[in-house]
């Protein structure tokens, strides 16, 4: 992500991940013609396409982010360098000419967030919270932890062993170990999202917080052995296969 190596496989393997492109404001209407309307919040700038103030969407959404943005950030202290920046697409189309990719994108470096109107509350956001937690960069990232991270986050009430066990049925993964490794680079993302989601959720009510924060840092499986210890991830990721089904 920080570099363009990064970047072009994340670009293959994941949509999420994307080069940012320069879809920014530069007053009531930007230079591509797209009206936005400007709400500062406490902790993020909101730009909805299109919406007027008078309906009342944009307040409830403002509302709902910010009381999300704070209760997460309980969890991360994520210390960005500047407000982070949400903006709030109607016309989904438009937005995939003009960026290149669907909605639903974060880049943390930038604190940008470009959204649908119907995104989950949490996991976008979280995306961007995790980039830069407790004021720190990570050291090393995974799609399987960042992706986990953003789902098990995303502020839904699911049953999110029950979704993995779902998305798995009738798929030939024998780990979710192999998933974070990388040994399914083709597996389809509604597979891979509710997955990783649940082991992220899995290993964050174990309440290990000093391992899961590391984690959070460094989020190789190379580097989860030295943090948990091999016995003792060895034995979490047992008793989450078993859980799932595998």
């Amino acid at each position: 992500m920080k570099y363009v190596i990064v970047l072009a496989l994340c670009v293959l393997l994941f949509p999420q991940c994307h080069p940012a492109y320069n879809v920014q404001p530069t007053g009531s209407y930007d230079t591509l013609g797209i009206h936005w309307t400007k709400v500062e919040g406490t902790n993020i700038i909101y730009y909805f396409e299109d919406y007027s103030l008078q309906s009342g969407y944009a307040t409830q959404y403002v509302n709902l982010h910010e009381a999300a943005y704070t209760q997460l950030n309980a969890i991360f202290d994520a210390k960005l360098p500047q407000k982070l920046r949400f903006f709030v697409w109607t016309d989904t189309a438009l937005a995939r000419q003009l960026l290149g990719y669907p909605l639903g994108l974060t880049y943390p470096w930038q604190c940008i967030v470009y959204a649908r109107p119907e995104e989950t509350i949490g996991h976008l956001m979280t995306d961007a919270l995790i980039y830069w937690a407790w004021g720190r960069t990570p050291l090393a990232e995974t799609d399987f932890v960042e992706v986990g991270l953003g789902t098990a986050f995303d502020l839904t009430n699911i049953d999110r062993i029950d979704a993995a066990k779902t998305a798995l049925s009738g798929q030939n993964i024998h780990s979710v170990a192999d998933l974070w490794s990388g040994n399914y680079q083709n597996v389809p993302e509604e597979v891979f999202f509710p997955v990783a989601g649940a082991f992220m959720d899995f290993l964050y009510k174990q309440n290990e917080t000093a391992q899961f924060d590391s984690l959070v840092m460094n989020q190789t499986i190379t580097s989860a052995e030295n943090i948990y210890g091999q016995a003792r991830l060895d034995s979490l990721i047992a008793k989450f296969n078993s859980l799932v089904g595998l």
